[in-house]
């Protein structure tokens, strides 16, 4: 095998087997769990300014009976020490059992990274969407305004060769609704983990394994397990504010 082919296999490999392990676990008791899989392109311009884009498609490990899709392109730039951030997503849940429904999701965010240490930064995000929602059997909709505020850092391990490093990510995000009903489940926790390989300056995969708890309520046991496999393309910052 190619060395290049084989570094792609060993670094996927290594990053699924721990989520995948994991899972396996939490099969019987109950916890949802999903796959997640998206291709994230960038485009980078003058001053600092990027055109991000997102496609994939989400799933239920558990059962299969729904799968959605989304479509989420944005626009970032850099004010002073802050980024600003701007999109429209589309998600369209496609359901065996029930109504397939039908998301416009427009957002806006601003990030800061503090403290910005060479080994160790912590990055703030916060974001508001609106989200109009369609159930696609009758069209009737649902309208709100949700807020999300993420924390998340990163760790670049020492030894490997400029522009192929092994980095590990951590974060928290919460959301909460600040008007309309905004569906179901609207506020929720997420914990989890990422490893991502730089290949190259403008190829990175990633895995990422996120707990997401429902609710603010911790005696109510509804969780879900995400394992989201990623490939982002492009001029890549090291921590990227805009990622789903």
């Amino acid at each position: 095998m190619p060395r290049n082919a084989s570094s792609v296999a060993t670094t996927l490999l290594f990053l699924l087997i721990s989520p995948f392990g994991a899972v396996a676990q939490e099969g019987e008791t109950g916890v949802q769990e999903q796959l997640w899989l998206d291709y994230n392109p960038r485009w980078t311009g003058e001053s600092g300014r990027e055109i991000l884009g997102e496609i994939g498609f989400q799933t239920s490990l558990d059962s299969n009976d729904w799968l959605k899709f989304v479509v989420r392109p944005a626009v970032q730039g850099p004010v002073g020490p802050f980024r600003l951030v701007g999109g429209l997503g589309t998600l369209y849940r496609r359901d065996r059992e029930g109504a397939d429904q039908l998301e416009l999701q427009p957002f806006q965010g601003i990030a800061a990274t503090w403290p910005k240490g060479r080994r160790l930064r912590l990055q703030h995000y916060v974001r508001l969407e609106e989200r109009f929602i369609w159930e696609t059997a009758d069209w009737t909709d649902d309208i709100s305004l949700r807020a999300r505020y993420r924390l998340q850092t990163d760790y670049s391990f020492a030894g490997f060769a400029s522009g192929s490093d092994l980095r590990v990510l951590f974060h928290i995000e919460g959301f909460y609704t600040l008007a309309g009903k905004g569906g179901t489940a609207d506020e929720k926790l997420r914990i989890g983990f990422g490893v991502g390989r730089n290949l190259g300056s403008k190829l990175r995969l990633r895995a990422d394994f996120t707990w997401e708890k429902l609710g603010f309520d911790l005696k109510v046991p509804s969780d879900r397990i995400y394992i989201r496999l990623r490939i982002f393309q492009g001029l890549l910052r090291r921590l990227l504010v805009h990622d789903g």
